[in-house]
């Protein structure tokens, strides 16, 4: 399993076009991924789940990888998200 911080404090929220980039990219991979803060999991496979969450003010949250290509699954997801759209 790898866990890794991800810093999106500038991503207010995820929107349509972003929540379809993530699960369309965590989709590719046999690893379970998760987004987790405070308690709550979000399957990042899942487009209907990523919309409904806002990101917390601090922007701090958790990648959660865990399966046989964590790694590049953890590489990819980070890209998507921390990217600017």
């Amino acid at each position: 399993m790898i866990k890794t911080e991800a810093d999106l404090r500038n991503h207010n929220i995820i929107g349509r076009e972003r929540a379809a980039l993530i699960a369309s990219t965590a989709s590719r991979f046999q690893s379970t991924l998760t987004l987790e803060r405070d308690g709550i999991v979000l399957n990042l496979k899942s487009m209907i789940g990523l919309l409904s969450q806002t990101i917390p003010k601090d922007g701090q949250i958790w990648v959660v990888a865990d399966g046989v290509d964590e790694q590049a699954a953890t590489e990819a997801v980070m890209s998507v998200l921390t990217k600017q759209l």
